[in-house]
């Protein structure tokens, strides 16, 4: 699962993106247009690694609708 979000205002122009593949999640934030982006990289482990990183991701997507990002 793969998803971009964008928020924009009088003050901000900014992206916020969601990969999510098996136990690992990835995102990558930042002002529209740089270079080199912000990344954190998150790996879950154990029996239900891959159910927690989608869990995650989830409630990780929910805080950004809910700040006013807008999926693209």
């Amino acid at each position: 699962m793969k998803k971009y979000f964008e928020y924009s205002d009088t003050v901000s122009n900014k992206f916020w993106e969601i990969n999510l593949k098996g136990k690992q999640v990835t995102l990558t934030y930042g002002r529209i247009g740089i270079k080199n982006p912000a990344q954190i990289v998150k790996n879950f482990k154990g029996k239900s690694a891959s159910e927690d990183a989608k869990k995650y991701a989830e409630e990780k997507i929910g805080e950004k609708i809910r700040k006013g990002y807008l999926e693209s």
